[in-house]
């Protein structure tokens, strides 16, 4: 009787945080965290004693006006936040939950982190192009981005480490 030997391409996922994925935890758990604080806060800029925030600004009796330059801002940079929440659920997926599929979950974390980077550049630019005098706020959730942008590529050597097949 022939012997039937099977080979499968299995992607073997070494998980550990002190590893490439305890890194793309870190990483993304310090961008929420600066990301958040940023989006938050009233000092994306100060001009001349206003001090403007995504969501409020401070100026004595003075508002902020809706532009549509401002509400684009306000969009991008929300989806920008969806897209980061998203990608530390998943990389808690990746890191805490066996029964699902790793190759999936550790490909929607490479996408989402750098979709979400774009996201949050647009935002950054559309911003910069109308404000000046960018402050500790906008600065922090610049940061954040690098992070996420960080995580995203520790991602890419994580697939590559674990043999997943695109």
């Amino acid at each position: 009787m022939p012997t039937v030997t099977r080979t499968t391409n299995v992607a073997v996922h070494t998980i550990s945080f002190r590893g490439l994925a305890g890194a793309i935890f870190v990483c993304l758990a310090l961008a929420s965290i600066l990301y958040v604080i940023g989006f938050a806060t009233t000092e994306w800029s100060v001009n001349n004693g206003k001090h403007e925030g995504l969501w409020a600004s401070c100026e004595c009796g003075l508002t902020q006006e809706d532009t549509d330059w401002f509400k684009a801002t306000q969009a991008m940079v929300t989806i920008g936040l969806i897209g980061l929440l998203l990608a530390m659920i998943l990389a808690c997926i990746y890191l805490c939950i066996h029964s699902v599929s790793k190759n999936s979950t550790i490909l929607a974390l490479v996408i989402v982190c750098f979709l979400a980077c774009i996201f949050m550049i647009v935002g950054f630019i559309v911003y910069g192009t109308y404000r000046g005098g960018l402050s500790w706020s906008f600065v922090c959730t610049v940061i954040a981005c690098i992070l996420t942008f960080v995580a995203g590529v520790l991602s890419i050597f994580q697939i590559r480490d674990a043999g997943v097949r695109l």
